[in-house]
């Protein structure tokens, strides 16, 4: 079987044995021929032998020199050093073939590292000029690189080096989000690549946004539901206008008064379906103030005498907004929680409020059959009562929403029943006086 050597080294060394072997046995052969002493014999081996290993040793040097200096070369271009010096002495031959193939190889790596270099600078300058918040964190998941629709997110905060936790991201079912004002914001992650580091792009998207698409399904739910009411009310009335231009002066009055009341019911319920719709579409703006927390419930609990109002926490706390404007939107919320009770023959409501320094938390809890369908929750002019006219939740919505809050409806879990729940953006009161 035959064998190899392991290594170059090992390889040189054989080679290097045969010609030293053979110069030995022709200065040994040379002494026994001449018939020369011990000494002379010696000396003739080490005079034809020095410089063959001499040589020889040289030869080897040179070989290794070479490939270390191919070696250190090769790390310098790992490390992105690219001026190709190491082979500088060798001008000529194999090697300095070797030189060249090096320096093209260098030169490909410059040019791909300044083009790697361009494309990150585009990136982050494109990064740099969208409007949603974009962060870069590196392997470690701190922020290496962050957009100014980022730091705006962050109240004008400099992020860099911020963790996740820092940045408020959490993963849910192996997605990050985080919560921003009652908004919810899903990140989308994507993996960018710089060297030997890996890093990610973080776009954080409005989960809002996203839901515009239902919102605009809604809106032409409105749309329906408009041309449905109006339809049914003009299409009689217009039958019934013509019907009396045909009557003539001798018909029945009693047939001539009893369309004439239709018509007048028709154009009543009419008129009363636009006052709710311009109601609506007419909101006054918020004049917002800070109002304390004990004035706050003194107020709620003489507005709703037979409904529980509590105050959960923030007693020393103050809240900043349009007082008779939450109490509007208190009102529908309290009278569809009544109105839920009395399906089960129920009385209690609650109202729970919770106060902080950054946002207020205000409950409406009742006993009813809870949220059976959402879909229609929030569409303006539908109603599954038979005396409603779907502008109450729609108009306590839109109420909340300009003053930056936010309005829920969802069933209960601790019990039987529904929580309407307010979230409205507070603020510390500065200077000034503080309504009571």
């Amino acid at each position: 079987m035959k064998t190899r050597p392991a290594s170059l080294e090992g390889s040189l060394i054989w080679l290097f044995f045969i010609p030293i072997c053979t110069i030995t046995l022709f200065a040994v052969w040379a002494s026994i021929s001449l018939a020369l002493g011990a000494l002379a014999s010696f000396t003739l081996i080490l005079v034809v032998l020095l410089p063959s290993l001499f040589a020889l040793y040289k030869a080897y040097q040179r070989i290794f020199g070479c490939l270390d200096g191919v070696a250190v070369q090769l790390d310098g271009l790992a490390n992105e050093e690219f001026t190709v010096w190491h082979l500088a002495k060798y001008k000529q031959g194999r090697v300095a073939q070797i030189k060249v193939d090096l320096k093209t190889i260098a030169e490909r790596m410059k040019n791909k590292r300044q083009e790697y270099l361009q494309n990150e600078t585009f990136i982050f300058d494109f990064i740099n000029e969208l409007d949603l918040p974009i962060v870069v964190l590196d392997h470690h998941y701190h922020v290496y690189h962050h957009n100014r629709a980022a730091e705006t997110f962050y109240h004008g905060k400099n992020i860099t080096g911020f963790s996740t936790a820092q940045l408020k991201l959490e993963q849910v079912q192996g997605r990050w989000q985080t919560l921003k004002q009652n908004q919810r914001f899903k990140v989308v992650e994507h993996s960018l690549y710089r060297g030997q580091r890996k890093y990610q792009l973080m776009v954080y998207v409005s989960i809002e946004q996203s839901l515009r698409r239902n919102e605009q399904q809604a809106w032409q739910k409105l749309v329906r539901v408009l041309n449905h009411e109006v339809r049914n009310s003009l299409t009689p009335i217009y039958s019934m206008a013509q019907s009396l231009k045909e009557l003539s002066d001798q018909s029945n009055e009693e047939l001539r008064d009893t369309m004439l009341n239709v018509i007048e019911k028709r154009s009543e319920h009419l008129l009363s379906f636009v006052a709710n719709y311009s109601k609506l579409s007419q909101l006054p703006v918020p004049q917002k103030s800070h109002i304390t927390a004990s004035g706050l419930l003194l107020r709620l609990q003489t507005l709703f005498p037979s409904v529980c109002v509590k105050l959960l926490s923030g007693q020393n706390l103050s809240l900043f907004c349009d007082v008779e404007q939450l109490e509007q939107a208190l009102l529908n919320l309290v009278k569809n929680a009544q109105q839920a009770n009395e399906v089960i023959g129920s009385q209690r409501v609650e109202l729970t409020l919770r106060l902080q320094n950054e946002v207020c938390q205000i409950d409406v809890l009742d006993n009813g059959e809870g949220i059976s369908n959402t879909d229609n929750l929030f569409t303006p002019f539908y109603s599954t009562k038979e005396q409603g006219n779907g502008i109450g939740l729609v108009l306590s919505r839109e109420i909340i929403r300009a003053q930056g809050g936010e309005l829920t409806l969802n069933s209960r879990t601790d019990a039987d029943g529904a929580v309407a729940r307010i979230e409205l953006p507070n603020e510390l009161k500065e200077s000034g006086i503080v309504s009571s």
